[in-house]
C-alpha cells in the first residue's frame, strides 16, 4: 500500500509538473507579446504604407556608433518603403541579445540585422529565424557556419594591424617595457576580437611590449565608466619593479588602453582626463563620433579608427533588400577603415563636411 501511495504522489507531482510548466510557459508568451508590442511600434516616417518590415538587434542602445547605424538604415529602408526598428530601444528595460533576437523572430519581421555575440544561444537563433523564413544579415561581427544570407562589416585582421602600427609608434618613444591593454567589449563576438588581438600581438613580435585584455561589460555605460576607471587608476608601468611580473590593476596600469568600440573609447577619455592622467595614459579609440574628434584635437586620444557608420547601416539594409527582392546577396560586404590622427585631423573633418553636403 505505501507503495502504491508513492506512485499516486509521484503522478501527481508529474502532473502539477506539467501544469507549472505550462503556466510558465503560457507567461512566457504572454510577456513576450506584450513586449513586442511595446517594441514594434512602427515609426512609419508619417507615411501608412510600407512594404517590409526589418528589425535590426544589437547588444548596446547607447553606443553613439550603433545609433549613427540605425539612422543610416531608417534612411537607406524609406528609399524601398521599409521600416527598420531597433529592437528594444524603445524599452526601459534591459534585455539580453538573446530576448531581442526572440522577440523579433516571434514579431515575424520581414528580416533581421544583427550585431551577433558568438554565443550557441544566438547562432541557432540565427538558424531558426531562416528556419521561420526570416533572412539575416550579421553586421561587424560574423556568424559563419549559421546559414546567414550575408555579412556586413570590416577586416578584423586589418584592424589589428592598425591598432598594432600605432602602438609600434607609441613604444618607440618609451626607453621602459611598454604595456598595452586592449578592452574588450561584450558588443563584439569573441571570434572577432580574438582576430583583432591575435593581429596587435603579431604585429608587436620582437618589441619591449606587454599585451593584456580586459573585458569590460558595456551594456551600458556605468559598467565601463568603472571599470575602465579601475584600469586608469592604476600605477603607469614606468614606475613598476623590474623584477616583477605585469599584473594587470596590482603591479601596474597601462601605457597604452586600445578600444574596439565607441563606447569604451568615450569611457577612456573621461577616466584619463577626470584622473590627470593625459599624457601619461594613451588611447587608440574606435569610430569618429564629434565627442572623439574634439579628444584628437585635445591630444587626449592618439588616434582612432574611423568607421562610416552611415555606410554601414545603408549597407545592411540594401543588402537584406537585394535578397529580400532577387533571393540572393553578396556573402561579404567590406566596410573601409581610416586612421585618424592630429595630423590627418582637419583634412579627416573637411572630407565629413563635403560627404555630409552631398547627402
Amino acid at each position: 500500500m505505501p507503495r502504491k501511495r508513492s506512485n499516486v504522489t509521484k503522478a501527481n507531482l508529474s502532473i502539477l509538473a506539467v501544469i507549472v510548466m505550462s503556466i510558465v510557459t503560457l507567461g512566457s508568451v504572454f510577456v513576450y507579446r506584450v513586449l513586442i508590442e511595446r517594441t514594434f511600434n512602427l515609426d512609419t516616417g508619417g507615411s501608412s504604407y510600407y512594404t517590409h518590415h526589418i528589425a535590426m538587434v544589437t547588444e548596446s542602445h547607447a553606443d553613439p556608433f550603433w545609433k549613427s547605424v540605425w539612422y543610416a538604415a531608417k534612411q537607406e529602408g524609406a528609399k524601398s518603403d521599409a521600416v527598420v526598428e531597433w529592437v528594444g530601444n524603445s524599452l526601459t528595460e534591459e534585455y539580453s541579445l538573446t530576448d531581442l533576437m526572440e522577440m523579433a523572430i516571434a514579431a515575424k519581421v520581414d528580416g533581421i540585422i544583427l550585431q551577433p555575440d558568438g554565443s550557441e544561444e544566438i547562432k541557432a537563433l540565427i538558424a531558426r529565424a531562416i528556419q521561420s523564413g526570416i533572412p539575416v544579415i550579421t553586421v561587424m561581427s560574423d556568424a559563419p557556419g549559421t546559414g546567414r544570407q550575408g555579412f556586413v562589416g570590416y577586416n578584423s585582421y586589418d584592424l589589428g594591424q592598425l591598432y598594432g602600427a600605432q602602438v609600434r609608434a607609441a613604444m618607440a618613444q618609451s626607453l621602459t617595457e611598454y604595456h598595452a591593454v586592449l578592452l574588450f567589449g561584450n558588443d563584439v563576438s569573441e571570434n572577432t576580437q580574438n582576430i583583432v588581438y591575435s593581429s596587435i600581438k603579431e604585429s608587436l613580435e620582437g618589441g619591449n611590449v606587454t599585451l593584456d585584455v580586459v573585458n569590460v561589460d558595456n551594456s551600458n555605460v556605468f559598467s565601463a565608466e568603472e571599470a575602465i576607471r579601475e584600469l586608469v587608476v592604476t600605477t603607469p608601468s614606468a614606475v613598476a619593479d623590474e623584477t616583477t611580473p605585469p599584473q594587470l590593476g596590482k603591479t601596474y596600469g597601462p601605457d597604452i588602453l586600445i578600444c574596439l568600440n565607441a563606447t569604451n573609447t568615450v569611457c577612456a577619455y573621461q577616466a584619463v582626463v577626470d584622473h590627470n592622467k593625459v599624457g601619461q595614459i594613451q588611447i587608440l579609440g574606435y569610430y569618429d563620433s564629434d565627442e572623439i574628434l574634439a579628444a584628437i584635437d585635445k591630444h587626449v586620444v592618439q588616434a582612432t579608427v574611423a568607421v562610416n557608420a552611415n555606410v554601414v547601416g545603408a549597407s545592411c539594409v540594401s543588402t537584406l533588400m537585394e535578397y529580400l527582392e532577387q533571393g540572393r546577396t553578396s556573402d561579404f560586404t567590406a566596410v573601409s577603415l581610416q586612421l585618424v590622427t592630429a595630423a590627418n585631423l582637419v583634412h579627416y573633418r573637411e572630407m565629413l563636411a563635403e560627404t555630409e553636403g552631398a547627402q
